[in-house]
């Protein structure tokens, strides 16, 4: 298994990193994409990248809720480091209108300035979209960014990006997978209250799907309340499995080739 997006980096796991990290690779974990999403992660992010070599890459980018604090400099920072095989990705990068503090026009900019880099980089987006009760419908004005701006150098590469933790419908399913956008599954594919995710997941298809599990956050419906960690990829690839009707091996060996090769691992 390869968990696709998680934050290992962050605070909670400060007082036992290397211990989850190994539970990680000994429940069948194979590499794990750490996510650096703000400039003040991205040099952590690769000192964990080679503490585990070949085990963790990781992404860097500009998550919505750090828009405000964006300076023009992060540009050449990141440009100058994309070259590293280590970094596997640009992202998180998107558009939040549930949490984030930042006004939408800051926001479109933030992304718009990342989405621009990437086009020279030749890495895959980590794509973080959240609708919220106002500003307007995120993955509306997400995709109008992506498809005026982003012109990404990946050949005929299966997956040129990763919609995380997708939460949308089949609408959405559709404008991703035209983008070559694999989706990200996370703990609310096992929530009860996500029929209409699931149900849009298996019109998708596996072979669209990677595994993630975007610890600390959004462990999965056995653990809520509770710190999540790589280890629980496991549950995912279970839930998705009495899903398609497929065996938990087949969800793996499936999820596992689309994560390779949207991340060039292969």
């Amino acid at each position: 298994m390869i968990d696709t997006h998680a934050h290992l980096n962050d605070s909670q796991f400060d007082s036992d990193r290397d211990q989850v990290i190994r539970k990680a690779f000994q429940s069948g974990v194979q590499k794990i994409i750490e996510i650096a999403d703000g400039p003040m992660e991205w040099g952590n992010a690769l000192a964990l990248c080679r503490k585990y070599p070949n085990q963790i890459f990781c992404a860097w980018g500009f998550h919505p809720h750090h828009a405000l604090e964006w300076q023009d400099n992060y540009l050449s920072d990141l440009g100058k480091n994309l070259d590293s095989p280590l970094i596997a990705a640009i992202g998180e990068i998107g558009i939040d209108y549930a949490k984030s503090q930042a006004p939408v026009h800051i926001q479109h900019r933030t992304f718009r300035k990342m989405v621009e880099l990437s086009n020279g980089a030749g890495k895959p987006l980590v794509l973080h979209c959240r609708n919220g009760k106002e500003n307007g419908d995120a993955f509306k004005d997400m995709f109008h960014i992506l498809q005026k701006y982003w012109k990404p150098k990946l050949g005929s590469r299966k997956f040129h990006g990763v919609l995380h933790c997708f939460s949308g419908g089949m609408t959405e399913a559709r404008e991703a997978l035209s983008l070559r956008l694999a989706l990200g599954v996370d703990g609310p594919v096992t929530y009860p209250k996500n029929e209409e995710l699931r149900s849009t997941l298996v019109s998708v298809g596996l072979d669209r799907i990677v595994l993630e599990t975007d610890s600390p956050f959004l462990p999965p419906q056995g653990k809520r309340g509770q710190r999540n960690d790589p280890s629980q990829v496991t549950e995912i690839a279970q839930r998705l499995s009495s899903l398609f009707n497929v065996s938990k091996e087949e969800v793996v060996s499936v999820t596992t080739r689309n994560a390779l090769e949207l991340f060039n691992l292969c």
